[in-house]
């Protein structure tokens, strides 16, 4: 009888010992996922901006081809900031909106120079992940 509840107690003991090291091992795997996300999420970001960047410098360049006051120029580049800075702020803001409470302090940035800071730290995650093979 002894032998039975043994047996009983190691395999409940093993049985929660396992289930312990599986919970521990999903929560790390999805912390390192969620700050990969991040990763990729400001590499795309900024790879957007770069690209705002050059569309920018096509249309100065068409603009003062076609003549366009110098007015008309710096309204169109004032705009343009104005596009980009709103582009960074609500991205960072909407990255920090969508993690649920507990998972907030996660997120190692409050605003788009942190965002920046907290990419060039990671900046070789980031370049795996676009590198074409």
């Amino acid at each position: 009888m002894e032998y039975w509840l043994l047996g009983s107690l190691t395999f409940v003991f093993g049985y929660l010992t396992c289930a312990t090291f599986y919970f521990l091992r999903s929560a790390r795997v999805s912390v390192v996922l969620m700050r990969s996300s991040h990763v990729i999420y400001l590499s795309s970001l900024m790879k957007a901006v770069e690209t705002l960047v050059y569309a920018r410098e096509i249309m100065r360049e068409h603009m003062l081809r076609s003549e366009k006051t110098s007015a008309e120029i710096s309204t169109f580049e004032y705009r343009f900031e104005q596009d980009v800075s709103h582009l960074r702020h609500r991205s960072v803001e909407i990255l920090q909106s969508l993690h649920p409470e507990p998972f907030r302090n996660m997120i190692k940035f409050e605003d788009w120079n942190g965002a920046m800071e907290y990419l060039s730290q990671h900046k070789t995650a980031a370049l795996k992940f676009w590198e074409r093979e």
